[in-house]
């Protein structure tokens, strides 16, 4: 009985979910950085937490890229919305609404590092997350465009879910979740993403090295093999909080 309220337990902290995640990578050149980083956690910030209060948001972060060189993306921003409705939805341009909150116009607020190069928005829909209930403060991105999809994803939904669930404490995650691709869709784009969120960057190392509880949890030959085209490592800047 112990090990059945056990099970259920787990069951139940594994979130299955249609929200959409929206990445939206931007280079920020050097002299800039400062005032960006101004203007993102004392006024974006803010304007983001009041679409969240509002329902019209359910997470907002800026995160900063790891290990970059000059010509890469250096920031990106990561917008989740509670379902594809509410990613076109007149709402979902939150940051619009800056007068009403810090009193400062759109293009006044975001003047100041003009210079940036913001690349496109990348959508895609999350299928499954769990969390520790602790605060994450680094991530791994993983891409990639598995030949055989549904086996990734049940795999991921039946057997790497749970036992990340088990140890992700022990590791040091704070989260974990996959996602598939909206768009922009071709073969010069990957189809699926897991992000892996963890509360150090010493225990994000252990992960990608192999070394982590929860990467020594799974026995990788009962899993579909992934060849993960790249995988990105970001610490979160800024980012709200729960509603």
């Amino acid at each position: 009985m112990k090990n059945l309220l056990i099970a259920i337990a787990l069951l139940l902290s594994v979130s299955l979910t249609a929200q959409v995640a929206v990445f939206h990578p931007v280079k920020i050149p050097q002299n800039q950085i400062e005032k960006f980083l101004e203007v993102e956690t004392n006024y974006s910030q803010k304007v983001a937490q009041d679409a969240v209060n509002k329902g019209n948001l359910v997470w907002w972060a800026l995160m900063k890229s790891f290990n970059t060189t000059a010509d890469d993306y250096n920031f990106m921003w990561v917008n989740v919305y509670k379902d594809i409705d509410a990613t076109v939805a007149p709402s979902s341009n939150w940051w619009t609404n800056s007068e009403d909150v810090v009193g400062v116009k759109p293009q006044l607020l975001y003047d100041g590092w003009s210079g940036g190069k913001a690349d496109r928005r990348y959508f895609y829909q999350i299928k499954q997350q769990i969390d520790s209930g602790e605060e994450g403060k680094f991530v791994i991105f993983n891409f990639a465009s598995p030949k055989n999809i549904d086996k990734v994803i049940s795999d991921s939904k039946n057997y790497v879910a749970p036992r990340f669930k088990k140890v992700m404490k022990s590791a040091g995650m704070t989260g974990w979740g996959y996602a598939t691709k909206i768009t922009p869709q071709g073969e010069n784009y990957a189809s699926f993403m897991t992000y892996d969120a963890f509360d150090s960057m010493t225990n994000l190392m252990k992960h990608l090295s192999g070394e982590g509880a929860a990467m020594k949890s799974l026995d990788l030959d009962k899993l579909e093999r992934i060849d993960w085209e790249s995988r990105y490592v970001l610490e979160i800047v800024s980012s709200t909080s729960s509603n």
